[in-house]
């Protein structure tokens, strides 16, 4: 009895350890931190991500599972601070195919303004399966981004900048001007 007990005791320890290990974002020299959607979504910004969804489309959770396939599981988000005032954003992506298009799925970053959470992204198209870096580097006191476009963008890397109040990639505004334009 005492060895079952003794193997059940190193078998969850090993599946701690892994899941731990594996749920941590890689960290570079340079300090560029880079997530994997699939492997490091944190449950309670998923959550955050998941109710500003329904808030912001004005729907229950019964009426956006109809409208757009949206349950808690199709959202993935994680939190870091983006702009060292030791308030961390919610960083995350919605799958789902209200939130999908050409480009790829839209990156939501949300910032606590009070009691409530605003999106401070403009237009950012991305492929959450590919890469996605939190830079050193930083523009109006946010720290860049690094992420990859859709085959729509032939998933070169781009780069968000916050501009003024959200972040922006330019090419991606440029390239759905063209679009309009056409």
């Amino acid at each position: 009895m005492k060895k079952i007990y003794l193997l059940f005791l190193i078998l969850f320890f090993c599946i701690v350890v892994v899941t731990y290990s594996s749920n941590k974002p890689l960290t570079y020299t340079d300090r560029t931190v880079e997530y994997n959607f699939s492997k490091q979504s944190q449950f309670v910004p998923s959550i955050i991500l998941y109710k500003y969804v329904l808030k912001d489309l004005n729907k229950t959770p019964k009426e956006i599972k109809e409208f757009a396939n949206i349950t808690p599981k199709s959202v993935k988000a994680f939190a870091y601070d983006l702009n060292d005032d030791g308030k961390k954003e919610i960083i995350g992506v919605v799958y789902s195919s209200y939130y999908w298009g050409t480009e790829g799925y839209s990156l939501l970053i949300l910032e606590k303004e009070k009691d409530n959470y605003k999106n401070i992204t403009y237009l950012l198209n991305f492929e959450p399966l590919k890469k996605f870096c939190i830079l050193n580097s930083k523009t109006l006191g946010y720290k860049d981004i690094k992420f990859y476009g859709s085959s729509a963008n032939d998933f070169k890397s781009l780069i968000a900048k916050f501009n003024q109040d959200r972040y922006t990639n330019i090419g991606q505004i440029e390239m759905l001007k063209e679009q309009i334009e056409k």
